[in-house]
């Protein structure tokens, strides 16, 4: 993820602090026992992303879903539990593997910090699927970078700083 990304998200997570403060009654369900306004926490359907390739001759390819669970829209910037499960490929022959690298932004308890956080996934077995789950808590943000380089540890700097730019996959609603 480049910077211009992680300072604009850093805008938009001060500007939704900042918005905290405002009434969320919108996003509040009433009770029936005392009739006052409580927040319920969402569990969103999921969501598919991809498919997405690496850049040029498309030679990595990853897809998948997001199953969000417990976005409580009362709170800003709302945070769920994120499972994160797809597949990715690698899509040519010889010493080249598929990446399929995720950002993904969280949220402290008291909901004024932003981290990130980075999980890979790579297989260099040609046209053969893998297949792959994570699970990350107070999530606010993932963005999705495929790459096709070779076999290594950790994905390269020219995969997780280069073009193209990172695709967001999810995003909490606010």
């Amino acid at each position: 993820m480049n910077n211009g990304s992680r300072a604009l998200i850093g805008l938009t997570a001060a500007a939704l602090l900042t918005m905290a403060a405002l009434p969320a009654a919108s996003a509040t369900a009433a009770t029936s026992d005392a009739g006052s306004q409580q927040a319920r926490p969402v569990t969103a359907a999921p969501a598919t992303w991809g498919p997405y390739y690496s850049p040029g001759a498309k030679r990595a390819k990853a897809l998948g879903k997001i199953t969000a669970t417990g976005e409580d829209h009362a709170v800003i910037p709302s945070a769920a539990t994120l499972t994160v499960s797809g597949q990715v490929s690698d899509m040519t022959r010889g010493s080249t593997c598929g990446w399929a690298v995720f950002g993904i932004a969280t949220v402290n308890s008291a909901g004024n910090k932003v981290s990130w956080k980075q999980h890979h996934v790579r297989t260099c077995a040609y046209r053969t699927p893998k297949t792959f789950s994570f699970t990350h808590h107070r999530v606010y943000q993932v963005e999705l970078k495929v790459c096709a380089e070779g076999r290594a540890a950790r994905p390269s700097i020219q995969c997780t700083a280069g073009n193209p730019a990172w695709k967001t996959i999810y995003i909490s609603p606010h």
